[in-house]
């Protein structure tokens, strides 16, 4: 991160209210954020708050590296020319939708392996317009697109749901979820590994070292704490996010385009 964007962010966090910016910093992984403080990240979150700030929010309250990377990471969408045809909402609610995840497994002391619906729905959009996609594909993406904007009120007005948008029966989610987990795993393990490529997280990861060893295939599993205390004069250039000398860190792109299936 260079020296003028690490500007904008103390200029950025200057903005936010002074409680929050205490209640946040006063955090340790052996006291928890409050649950008003959560909802306060979360709608932040929904009103399209700089990710890089959020980042930095969420390593003053000690979140798990891989949290901060999967914030942080691009916007995985299927390889092809259509992906403009995305809607700039859909985007903003997969940031948002993010932020209350990472938040959910950070109250259970989880670290997840799955994307969210939201996310699905970005990477499989832009593949329906190139070709027919498998049956068993589309009956995700119509789980997801009828969650997704009902969730997010984006179904026109008299249009009770998703599906009657699509003109097709509801998709009962244990026929799709083997389908289901298997993407939102790969879209999340292709986030957090192309932040983690850019450099995010590296500071965290070092104070975790003598945390239980992760296991890849299931970082749910994580329930350990960690014994070092914060410092009480603190500065956000100690943050993860920021490049300890010698180190570049770079941003890694807000979008990649992959094939998974």
């Amino acid at each position: 991160m260079n020296h003028q964007k690490l500007d904008t962010n103390n200029v950025q966090l200057s903005l936010l209210p002074p409680n929050l910016l205490s209640q946040v910093n006063s955090t340790t992984t052996e006291n928890k954020l409050q649950v008003g403080t959560q909802k306060t990240l979360k709608l932040l979150a929904a009103m399209g708050m700089n990710r890089e700030l959020l980042a930095l929010l969420l390593e003053m309250a000690e979140f798990h590296a891989d949290h901060l990377r999967y914030l942080i990471g691009p916007l995985v969408f299927h390889q092809t020319s259509w992906t403009e045809t995305v809607p700039d909402w859909l985007k903003t609610a997969c940031i948002q939708d993010r932020v209350e995840t990472i938040i959910d497994e950070y109250e259970r002391d989880e670290v997840g392996e799955y994307a969210t619906a939201t996310e699905i729905l970005i990477y499989m959009m832009p593949a329906t317009y190139v070709a027919p996609i498998p049956h068993s594909y589309f009956s995700v993406y119509a789980w997801c697109f009828d969650k997704v904007t009902t969730k997010h009120n984006r179904l026109p007005s008299g249009v009770s749901s998703g599906y009657s948008f699509l003109d097709m029966r509801p998709v009962d989610f244990d026929s799709i979820k083997y389908d289901y987990f298997d993407i939102a795993r790969l879209i999340r393990t292709s986030v957090i590994r192309h932040a983690k490529q850019a450099g995010w997280g590296k500071a965290r990861s070092r104070e975790n070292s003598h945390d239980q060893t992760l296991s890849e295939a299931r970082r749910m599993e994580y329930s350990t704490r960690q014994t070092s205390r914060k410092s009480a004069a603190r500065t956000p250039s100690q943050f993860a996010i920021v490049p300890t000398p010698g180190t570049q860190v770079t941003n890694p792109p807000s979008e990649v385009q992959l094939k998974l299936f």
